[in-house]
């Protein structure tokens, strides 16, 4: 696997330093957008690949020279202050580092990967990140918030997307086939494979963020629904019913980012009972983790 790594803190400087709004948008599509043009075909989003950046909530062209302007260079300062992108860059080499003895088995070339900046909405459950790297060969990272929190997971963040790149290379991800199993495992693996390279300190709040009353609820809902399948089903059991009520599906009954917790709870029984490695368990189908884990008997 190859990490063609996008200069992102470069070009959101030069996005800020640029007085033409038509340089700006070059900028902007030529060097950040150019790269996922692939990924935004297969995902969706229309023919223009900067109504696909507005969808998702990117900061964009306009944003640069407008009232977002002094929220977007704080931001950018903070990341550089920190380092964000370069520890992103060496999280991805040590992931990539740990896959090596299954180079030949993954089949996957080049991956291009960013750390961008987006839109918080405080409306929507979350604590300032998120990612995108569940179409092999596509990864990025995404911040709506720089701080003490946000900042020393870009790395964590960075290798749990490099694990579904791997994950849905080996095991592909076909919306309307993927079941519930398929899910919960797929987000418990990745986020296992950041705690294995970074320490369960950094694991994030979709997997923290819960007390044992609601770790029940979702254990007990999800458990019965393992066989579930078509994303616009499963979705409700991986996202919880507060983001799965605001795109208009129905509630599952489960807390905000359940599948999440759960899954890392499943693969980690899994490791633990096995002695397997996460990089190990990737390869491999999402009963038989479930399965040897007992996590639902």
């Amino acid at each position: 696997m190859k990490l063609q790594i996008i200069d992102v803190e470069s070009i959101y400087r030069r996005l800020l330093n640029s007085a033409s709004a038509q340089e700006r948008e070059a900028i902007y599509r030529q060097e950040l957008l150019a790269p996922f043009e692939g990924m935004m075909r297969i995902y969706g989003g229309g023919d223009d690949p900067l109504a696909w950046a507005k969808m998702w909530t990117l900061y964009t062209p306009e944003d640069f020279d407008g009232e977002q302007r002094p929220l977007i260079e704080e931001m950018v300062r903070r990341l550089t202050d920190d380092g964000a992108w370069q520890r992103s860059t060496a999280a991805l080499e040590r992931g990539v580092a740990a896959f090596a003895p299954y180079a030949d088995r993954i089949g996957l070339d080049t991956i291009n990967c960013a750390v961008v900046l987006t839109k918080h909405n405080s409306n929507l459950p979350g604590r300032g990140y998120a990612g995108f790297g569940g179409i092999p060969g596509y990864l990025m990272v995404s911040l709506s918030l720089t701080d003490n929190y946000t900042l020393p997971r870009v790395g964590p963040a960075s290798v749990h997307e490099l694990n579904h790149n791997v994950r849905f290379k080996t095991v592909p991800f076909l919306p309307m086939q993927v079941t519930v199993a398929d899910y919960i495992i797929a987000e418990g693996l990745a986020e296992a494979f950041a705690a294995e390279l970074f320490g369960e300190d950094l694991v994030g709040y979709f997997v923290t963020d819960f007390n044992e009353e609601e770790l029940d609820t979702a254990r007990h809902v999800i458990g019965g629904a393992l066989d579930v399948s078509g994303f616009n089903a499963v979705s409700g059991y991986i996202f919880g019913d507060t983001i799965t009520a605001s795109s208009g599906r129905p509630k599952a009954g489960v807390p905000d980012f359940a599948g999440y917790a759960i899954g890392y709870r499943v693969v980690r029984q899994y490791l633990q009972r096995t002695g397997r490695s996460v990089v190990e368990a990737t390869f491999l189908p999402s009963q038989e983790i479930i399965a040897e884990s007992r996590f639902f008997e």
